[in-house]
């Protein structure tokens, strides 16, 4: 950084002397003569009346390339996200605090950080001091972002992890007072877009909107962790097993082709928590039912996962393209190898000699695996 050569050429640009520019600053002419011949450089508290005096910005003062600044943030950006959107989120985080460091006025590294550091507050293989210590992490960049970042987006990303951090840590007014910050859902993006457009764009953005909303609804349907206030829960292992019936049925009816692309992975999920429902009745014929579809869903987002132009033929998004390889997991096992991880439980002991179970085993085998960093 050559802040002292910058001084000089700037100030000779202006007509102007080291006599007035001290004079400017309240500061010596000897001072002035130390920075220009790089052997001191100004206090930080002199920058914005040396950027004033001398009609430039701090980046273009301190010699900073805005433009290879910002390609260079894109490609830390990049590096970090290629290792998070497949599980490896303690990769991301090293990352983008790296770059953090030599970037710290970065609001977009600050937002992804707090979105690689938000698994660790839940990842059991930390202590509970460091899982604290990322979920202050969290707030603290957040909080930062609220108070100095202009940028609509980014802020909305900060508040929706920051509404689910205080949340967690029992600060529910705060996450109250921010999520009243967010806008409804009937004045989304999406939603606005696909009241604008008209023709083939509006038409894409309605294919946009309709994904996000099935999307939604699939993780609600099965989103029964609420306690009622007295700590009990409001549905029985019972009426969960219904409930995860009705995503079934709910994702069926959306893609009568069996075109589910990316909700191969809901429905491996689904149909793996349905047979250890069942598992744990003994009721090997459900079992083995529902694992045989687990297994045929987690090999198919696998295979969805290496396509870049996955097109839906089911009605409701005939035409809709997906990338199959943008995706984001928090677990670096891929999904057959997440199934045959849970296999291992032994809640299956009961059929785990059975030619059936043996071949579902083998059926996933040559697709389980990591996750590779997307590139």
């Amino acid at each position: 950084m050559q802040i002292g050569t910058n001084i000089k050429r700037l100030r000779r640009a202006k007509d102007m002397t080291q006599e007035s520019l001290a004079e400017y600053l309240g500061v010596s002419v000897s001072a002035v003569s130390q920075w220009e011949s790089e052997k001191t450089a100004p206090d930080l508290s002199l920058l914005p009346p040396l950027c004033h005096l001398l009609g430039v910005t701090s980046d273009q003062l301190l010699g900073i390339d805005l433009e290879a600044k910002e390609r260079r943030i894109e490609e830390i950006r990049n590096k970090a996200e290629s290792f998070s959107s497949r599980g490896y989120n303690a990769e991301a985080h090293k990352i983008l605090a790296e770059g953090l460091r030599e970037y710290p006025d970065s609001f977009k590294l600050m937002q992804d950080l707090m979105h690689a550091v938000y698994p660790l507050i839940y990842d059991t293989d930390y202590s509970e001091k460091e899982r604290k210590n990322f979920s202050d992490e969290i707030l603290r960049l957040g909080e930062l972002i609220l108070e100095k970042c202009v940028d609509d987006n980014t802020r909305h990303s900060a508040i929706q992890l920051l509404c689910f951090v205080y949340s967690k840590n029992g600060n529910q007014d705060r996450a109250v007072e921010l999520a009243m910050k967010m806008p409804n859902i009937a004045v989304s993006r999406m939603m606005l877009l696909s009241n604008i457009y008209n023709g083939e764009e509006g038409h894409q953005c309605d294919n946009k909107l309709l994904n996000n909303l099935i999307q939604f609804l699939s993780n609600k349907i099965v989103a029964y962790g609420r306690k009622r206030d007295n700590g009990e829960f409001y549905y029985t292992e019972d009426d969960k097993a219904v409930l995860r019936d009705k995503q079934i049925a709910f994702l069926s009816l959306m893609f009568e082709d069996g075109d589910m692309g990316f909700y191969h992975c809901h429905l491996a999920n689904t149909h793996a928590d349905q047979a250890r429902y069942y598992a744990k009745k003994n009721d090997s014929a459900d079992t083995l039912a529902h694992l045989t579809k687990a297994a045929d869903h987690a090999i198919g987002f696998v295979t969805y996962s290496t396509q870049e132009c996955f097109v839906h033929t089911s009605l409701l998004l005939r035409g809709h393209q997906c990338n199959g390889t943008e995706f984001t997991t928090s677990d670096s096992d891929n999904d057959a190898q997440v199934l045959l991880n849970r296999m291992n439980d032994k809640v299956y002991d009961f059929i785990r000699d059975t030619e059936e179970f043996r071949r579902i085993a083998e059926t996933l085998t040559p697709y389980a695996g990591k996750w590779d960093p997307a590139k």
